[in-house]
């Protein structure tokens, strides 16, 4: 007996839609939202899938299908969320969701593409990656991302973020040390969305909007910013183009 071999494999069960086409995976529950009147769906047309309860949008641009998968939170959610969608068939994803930025440069509205991930979450260490593969975006993506920030004149920077499961322990002094690493934001997701992606050789990358500031170590917030859902409704109409040209 193998002990590695897992007790329960993710898989296709009955219900799941085939996804044999790229999916934009949402972070933020009101991306959904967002993202379907950009895709001039009804709510009718938005439909559930389960384990774990998941909406899913789905429709055809110029001939081509693209869906929309949502929303998640959290790095465990995060991987079981995107085993099961590649049991279904999923090999090419965009991630879009929100994040706090650790530089000042980078403000609310600004657009962050992560490159790779610091990882501050329990999940990924659970895939471990063959000797010479790394957990990072891929780069057919992140180019498709920075093609469209400079095409439509987005504000944005691409690199490092860090991962974390504890929201409320963003301390001070971890804020203040990854922002002089150079760390671009903080967000919950990637670091496992990465691992997963590499363990399973899929396609992923991901675009998030700076929703609050941590770069002079006070908590600036853009929830209620207008031009925080302005540029997320900007930034939404972008991954569906990075996501329709994969």
């Amino acid at each position: 007996m193998d002990r590695d071999d897992v007790l329960i494999e993710p898989r296709k069960i009955p219900g799941d839609p085939t996804i044999d086409h790229p999916i934009i995976l949402v972070l933020f529950e009101p991306y959904l939202e967002i993202l379907r009147k950009q895709l001039k769906l009804k709510k009718s047309d938005m439909k559930r899938i389960r384990f774990p309860s998941l909406a899913c949008l789905t429709t055809t641009m110029e001939g081509k299908k693209i869906s929309a998968f949502g929303a998640l939170l959290g790095a465990p959610q995060a991987a079981i969320i995107l085993e099961r969608l590649i049991a279904m068939g999923a090999r090419k994803i965009v991630a879009f969701g929100c994040c706090g930025s650790l530089q000042q440069h980078l403000q609310i509205g600004h657009l962050v593409i992560p490159a790779e991930a610091l990882s501050e979450e329990g999940t990924s260490r659970h895939y471990p990656l063959p000797q010479g593969v790394e957990a990072k975006a891929d780069m057919k993506i992140v180019r498709l991302c920075e093609e469209k920030c400079q095409e439509k004149n987005f504000k944005s920077a691409t690199g490092k973020v860090w991962t974390t499961d504890a929201l409320f322990r963003e301390t001070r002094g971890k804020a203040k040390l990854y922002s002089e690493m150079g760390l671009l934001a903080v967000e919950m997701e990637m670091a496992a969305l990465f691992t997963v992606a590499a363990y399973r050789k899929i396609h992923l990358g991901g675009v998030m909007v700076v929703s609050d500031e941590l770069g002079m170590l006070k908590w600036k917030t853009g929830f209620l910013n207008p031009f925080f859902w302005s540029a997320s409704r900007k930034a939404a109409k972008m991954v569906i183009e990075v996501c329709h040209r994969l």
